[in-house]
């Protein structure tokens, strides 16, 4: 193998290294970014000690409230930028065919990836705090890949026949929406659920499936 593709794979798994290292999981900051719009109350709970720091956040990387109480990263944002950066690679690596040539580029297996795939340790950590918060999220989540389970990428269940079987979900269009802004199902159509949007559907993330039936109980 030449010195140059040595080069290239080395320098595309630094990268992905290195968005490890500040992605969702790990940094406070680009996860309160990543799962936005959210009432200020909410973040406020959830991070309290980036929220005492409001107002230069707002101005530094462009937060700005709607007519509503959300916040939400302005257009054109460093916080805008930061978090379409990491649903952009998250949405990469949900993607079986797209992830198989990012990895083979790199010269990883799955395996050696495993130790620093930030999407594998954001659904980690964002299973561990629904099972806290909101379990109906959780349990919604298990019936779609149940029905989804078998289907390829771009096969689909109805939202309806979802509805149908979630008979013990208080809200299910509220526990969609944050299963949504938590990259746990990151839905295109009102009326569909397709197998691309479910990135615990990829055989790699089966232990984590697992870990899912634990937290449900």
């Amino acid at each position: 193998m030449s010195e140059s593709n040595i080069s290239v794979k080395e320098d595309v798994r630094n990268m992905l290294e290195y968005l490890n290292a500040v992605s969702p999981a790990y940094n406070k900051l680009v996860q309160m970014l990543f799962i936005l719009p959210q009432r200020a109350i909410t973040l406020i709970e959830i991070y309290p000690e980036l929220m005492k720091k409001e107002e230069e956040l707002m101005n530094l990387i462009g937060l700005r409230y709607d007519e509503r109480g959300f916040v939400h990263p302005g257009y054109g944002s460093l916080g805008g930028h930061l978090a379409d950066l990491y649903h952009a690679l998250f949405k990469l690596l949900s993607h079986s065919r797209k992830r198989e040539n990012l990895l083979k580029f790199a010269g990883l297996s799955e395996e050696e990836f495993k130790e620093f795939d930030p999407l594998r340790a954001w659904i980690g950590v964002s299973l561990k705090f629904l099972a806290r918060v909101d379990k109906d999220a959780l349990k919604l989540l298990n019936i779609i890949i149940t029905k989804l389970s078998g289907k390829g990428p771009d096969e689909s269940v109805s939202w309806d026949e979802i509805k149908k079987a979630a008979t013990d979900i208080k809200d299910p269009e509220a526990s969609r929406e944050i299963l949504r802004r938590f990259f746990l199902l990151p839905y295109e159509s009102p009326y569909y659920i397709y197998g691309r949007e479910c990135p615990l559907l990829l055989k790699v993330y089966s232990d984590l499936r697992n870990y899912l039936n634990e937290l449900i109980g």
